[in-house]
């Protein structure tokens, strides 16, 4: 899936104290919008903050350490800072552009939020539901080596605790779920971001389950391949970069 350019997007970052968080619309809208100073916020470095930017994007023009146009082509940033966040306004950016933002920031240990999207990239509240739950250490390890900088927090459930506690986290959603059929057996993972999601399935047939010593295997490679898939998804539609190898 190819994406034209942006026309205009915020794209915001701070960082927590230790063993503090908050709301963080109310925080963006405060700190980033109204520049108010906000209890349990770090200091930023901000001079540092603005020549790694300058470094990453010395082709492009650049009047002042505030203000960034791209050479010969579409695309264009104004930075806004406050002792506490870094805010980048985007217009006319392409996506991948704007995926920069997110790995440079994370050398000063600031995380995205889109308000765009109404999400805080720093967290995944992970739901494995029934037999999804025997799969608990394989997920976390996915989600370590596809999307390291993000705290996965598993839980195992039935579907009617999974509904009730989606309702109640404002984090990044994952949800696994494994449905046996006759016929086919299909492994379902789906993410939810904000006001987007992705949802991708891997299926095999339920006669090759008979098994026990190989059915727990390729259920977890189907798995395995619904979460690369998800994944895959969940970084092309938002602005957030994974620094995975």
């Amino acid at each position: 899936m190819e994406d034209g350019p942006e026309v205009s997007i915020d794209l915001n970052f701070w960082k927590y104290e230790s063993d503090t968080y908050s709301d963080n619309a109310i925080v963006y809208q405060k700190a980033c919008c109204n520049n108010e100073r906000i209890e349990g916020l770090e200091v930023l470095p901000i001079e540092d903050i603005l020549k790694e930017i300058s470094v990453a994007f010395h082709d492009w023009n650049s009047p002042d350490p505030f203000r960034y146009e791209k050479k010969e082509e579409q695309g264009s940033f104004q930075i806004s800072t406050t002792p506490q966040t870094v805010r980048f306004d985007c217009y006319s950016m392409e996506r991948e552009d704007m995926k920069r933002f997110s790995v440079i920031m994370s050398r000063f240990g600031c995380t995205l939020y889109d308000p765009q999207q109404g999400v805080r990239f720093d967290k995944i509240a992970a739901f494995l539901i029934d037999e999804a739950g025997e799969y608990k250490t394989q997920v976390a390890h996915e989600f370590s080596r596809l999307l390291p900088r993000l705290e996965v927090i598993t839980q195992v459930v039935s579907w009617d605790e999974y509904v009730r506690l989606s309702k109640e986290t404002k984090h990044i959603q994952y949800n696994a779920i494994i449905h046996r059929a006759k016929k086919l057996t299909k492994v379902t993972s789906y993410m939810q971001f904000g006001n987007a999601w992705a949802n991708r399935s891997c299926q095999c047939k339920t006669a090759q389950l008979e098994e026990t010593d190989k059915a727990r295997g390729l259920l977890e490679e189907l798995l395995q391949k619904s979460i690369e898939r998800v994944v895959n998804d969940f970084l092309e539609r938002t602005y957030y970069e994974s620094d995975a190898n």
